[in-house]
């Protein structure tokens, strides 16, 4: 790979009012890398892009693109400078084709008419495709694509406006494992013809399999960039939090629960789909992680535990009683924090302050007269608890950064003063400082007293804040692991996939 800079972005500044966002940033990136870019909330990794692909101007500061200074003023200027960003929400249309949304605004017209030439548009669509390896018919429905599908359609668009510079922000958070591996085949396709990709994503492990080198920001600077050969999980995070704040992913043995009567009992669940015969138990002030392939039915689980879901046969049962339904397993206090927060644990039009008391509007209402001043009291109390960055509970929940929104479902729930909390994908799409609150706040939780139950695909994530770790597979809890017996990621991704794990690793068959 070559050492000279491709892009230069030297002592970038930039302010919102008397506010400064961005101090003095460093950004530099070689032509044909895979570089990260890292960051809690607030550090300025949006406002750097949104400078790099025109949609800010910088105060201050120089970019250079081949040693050349370039003026992005607007995006226009930065697509005509090859620089193009798929975002998490795609631009896509659903009811228009492949091509159609390709060529959007660029159509390929009838020579001396101002008709447009659909078969050159579909010809030069299934050129692309084919270039990037893959076999999308140019004229199916967008809207009929898997999501994996559509964000390849992104990065056929953005190659078409030739980008040499394509800027992917957190690519893999909507992406099923299959899909994921595809796309990291693509983007090394994509390294390999040149193309430089700067790769926004909260995924430790990632970063260090697709990347090549990493720069992190903090408080609006540059803190890091270094390549990934021989960097660690720990030290991305310390340059991302500050020496001393990286304790929150360090496990902590909180000692064995066994002898407590478990509140949670699951026994000979089968579902409709994946899962044949699932048994296990859940004590107070247990953490237990449940590890597993995606697609295996963990969410079909969480989802049976809170009474959304009936099984076919066997029963949840909760402090000694089936649970019977939703409502049932709400009002007894079982929470879920469901893994798709957008569309099931928020009502993002809404206020932080309606989406907390949305479910605890009972507590706060008299004779069909709600006490405001009392769940104002409350909402106000969730906010300073989980330090919800919000301009007051009035702001809307779709304004607020993803860890925020996160943080409010998990307060909406413990307002509520659950007795089993079930977090499905806590920490998805959330940066790592939300993490280390996030998980800070379930281990005091627990240490209250609350059971939990953790699903996430984040190795991580589970063997940081699990006292137990139960591992599903083929349908049933294959394995269950203590915790302290476990000695690193690798182990427990050899038991997630199926291999036979070290007899000192199960605490029981």
């Amino acid at each position: 790979m070559p050492n000279h800079d491709f892009l230069e972005m030297t002592d970038i500044r930039k302010s919102f009012g008397n506010v400064p966002v961005l101090k003095r940033v460093h950004f530099h990136l070689r032509r044909g890398e895979v570089h990260a870019l890292m960051g809690g909330n607030g550090a300025g990794k949006s406002t750097l892009m949104k400078i790099l692909t025109g949609v800010y101007q910088k105060d201050s500061g120089t970019v250079l693109i081949e040693g050349e200074p370039v003026d992005l003023h607007d995006t226009s200027a930065a697509e005509r400078a090859g620089i193009a960003m798929i975002f998490q929400e795609f631009s896509l249309v659903p009811t228009l084709t492949v091509a159609q949304n390709i060529w959007l605004k660029r159509e390929p017209r009838v020579a001396g008419t101002p008709f447009i030439n659909n078969a050159e548009m579909v010809r030069r669509s299934r050129l692309l495709l084919q270039e990037l390896g893959v076999d999308i018919d140019p004229e199916t429905l967008v809207g009929n694509l898997s999501v994996g599908l559509m964000q390849i359609v992104e990065i056929a668009k953005a190659l078409s406006k030739k980008a040499r510079i394509l800027v992917m922000d957190e690519p893999t958070s909507s992406l099923s494992e299959a899909e994921t591996e595809a796309l990291f085949e693509l983007v090394a396709k994509l390294k390999a013809s040149g193309i430089t990709i700067v790769y926004i994503s909260h995924r430790m492990a990632e970063i260090l399999t697709i990347c090549d080198r990493v720069t992190v920001m903090r408080d609006g600077e540059t803190v890091m960039t270094e390549d990934c050969a021989g960097l660690t999980v720990e030290q991305i995070v310390e340059a991302m939090l500050g020496a001393g704040n990286a304790a929150s992913f360090e496990w902590h043995d909180r000692g064995d629960r066994l002898d407590a009567d478990p509140i949670l009992q699951v026994r000979n669940l089968r579902l409709a789909t994946r899962i044949n015969d699932v048994s296990f138990d859940i004590r107070p002030g247990e953490i237990v992680g449940l590890a597993g392939l995606m697609g295996s039915g963990r969410t079909e689980i969480a989802d049976t535990i809170f009474g959304r879901r009936a099984p076919l046969s066997g029963e949840v049962v909760f402090d000694g009683k089936p649970v019977r339904g939703q409502s049932d397993a709400i009002d007894r206090g079982i929470a879920l924090v469901p893994e798709d927060r957008r569309k099931m644990g928020l009502v993002l039009d809404h206020s932080v302050r309606d989406n907390i008391l949305l479910p605890n509007l009972s507590r706060f209402t008299r004779h069909f007269f709600v006490r405001d001043a009392e769940g104002l009291q409350t909402v106000n109390r969730t906010i300073r608890d989980l330090s919800i960055k919000t301009d007051g509970p009035e702001k809307l929940a779709r304004l607020l950064s993803g860890g925020n929104q996160q943080k409010i479902v998990l307060g909406k729930w413990l307002a509520r003063g659950p007795r089993l909390l079930i977090l499905d994908e806590p920490t998805i799409g959330v940066d790592i400082g939300a993490k280390s609150e996030i998980v800070e706040t379930v281990r005091r939780m627990a240490d209250a007293g609350m059971a939990v139950l953790v699903i996430s695909s984040e190795l991580e994530e589970l063997m940081a804040i699990s006292d137990r770790i139960l591992v599903l597979h083929g349908g049933r809890i294959s394995q269950e692991l203590n915790r302290r017996n476990v000695a690193s990621e690798e182990e427990l991704h050899h038991a997630i996939q199926g291999h036979r794990a070290q007899q000192t690793d199960a605490v029981h068959a």
